[in-house]
């Protein structure tokens, strides 16, 4: 589409192209596949919230339910933990392993200050490794509440945030992930016994080129600064990354890079509407998301310091407002407050989307747009 054959400098796509391309990397209004497809293909997807990224996962394989995304975490075809960054990512589990033997020791590292405001050394760490061991072996799971009140009864207090900095610790050595669904949130299980490996987990620069891949497969093209946002990783290491993948990646021109076989975009996808999760992969995917959302918005969707990112409203590749949904017996109700008013053919396209949404939960929609947000 945009890459030079004949060595020349590539001319990069435009933002119009931009946009499709990354919807069809990442897999937006996909239809079909399973659950593990969509995991697999977009390596890793933010899961900060449990329910958020149920939807984020049937966003991408329309048809799918709810329910169906629950089963394949009931049944470990992947898991939620923290691969990188100290945030929660839906992935499967030799991704994990894969991912944490480049970023586990930074992490850690990252960890130190605080670990030890918090009292929590190596000693520490250990009397919770052993307890959370004898807690869940034998293919048991727990709540996060049952596994803090074991670990006060063996005299380990996780009090304030030294419970969450415990469990990341123990979640950074391999040890613990989120497996399968309970009645509030998911449960914690020893990640070997629920998913055990497949495959050895690579060498260094194996597991260096098998992320960078991974990344620019479901989110394609990007540059190097969004891989590093993404990843943090070092600069060098996703330079090795990049000469490991050799011509299965290619320069677009601006810094952008892709996998040589991305898929065609649909020209059709910049008619739709896509009402995705907040925390979706397709802003946090990038570290310079201006391309999809207007910086004079950017606080609509990012309204405080708090870090939450909240659902989208998606139009010809796009972000145009946020939406959020009411659950109730009979049907769920879909609020969307757009930025600006839309046209008659956006709010038809977002109708279709809320439809699609209403599918996903098995519910009848009744929808509400609002008068643009001031």
């Amino acid at each position: 589409m945009s890459t030079a054959t004949d060595g020349s400098v590539p001319v990069p796509p435009t933002a119009v192209q931009l946009r499709a391309m990354r919807l069809a990397a990442q897999h937006v209004g996909h239809r079909g596949g399973t659950p593990l497809d969509v995991v697999q293909h977009l390596h890793a997807l933010q899961g900060q919230d449990l329910g958020q990224s149920l939807w984020a996962v049937g966003a991408r394989a329309l048809g799918m339910t709810r329910a169906d995304v629950r089963a394949a975490l009931d049944r470990g075809d992947f898991v939620r933990s923290w691969p990188m960054r100290g945030t929660l990512h839906v992935l499967h589990a030799d991704t994990l392993r894969t991912i944490l033997s480049l970023t586990a020791e930074r992490t850690l590292r990252g960890l130190t200050r605080r670990a030890r405001e918090l009292e929590i050394d190596d000693a520490l760490v250990g009397r919770a490794r052993d307890a959370t061991i004898a807690m869940l072996q034998g293919g048991r799971s727990l709540g996060r509440d049952d596994v803090f009140a074991r670990w006060r009864d063996a005299g380990i207090d996780p009090a304030g945030q030294r419970g969450y900095h415990l469990l990341l610790h123990l979640s950074q050595q391999g040890l613990v992930a989120w497996g399968p669904t309970g009645r509030v949130g998911q449960e914690l299980v020893l990640l070997d016994e629920w998913a055990p490996a497949t495959e050895p987990v690579p060498d260094h620069d194996e597991a260096l080129r098998r992320t960078l891949v991974g990344y620019l497969r479901g989110r394609g093209p990007a540059t190097e600064s969004d891989a590093a946002h993404w990843t943090k990783l070092p600069r060098g290491d996703l330079r090795r990354a990049r000469a490991a993948a050799g011509d299965t990646i290619e320069d677009l021109g601006g810094g952008l890079l892709a996998l040589a076989d991305r898929p065609e975009p649909d020209p059709a996808q910049l008619t739709r509407a896509h009402l995705l999760p907040g925390f979706d992969e397709y802003l946090l995917g990038y570290a310079d998301r201006t391309g999809h959302l207007a910086p004079e918005h950017a606080h609509r969707v990012v309204p405080g310091a708090n870090g939450m990112f909240l659902a989208m409203v998606v139009h010809r590749g796009q972000v145009v407002g946020t939406w959020r949904t009411t659950e109730r017996t009979r049907d769920v109700r879909i609020t969307v407050t757009p930025f600006a008013a839309l046209s008659g053919a956006a709010t038809r396209a977002v109708e279709a989307a809320a439809g699609h949404v209403g599918r996903f939960l098995d519910l009848p929609v009744v929808l509400q747009v609002l008068d643009p947000a001031t």
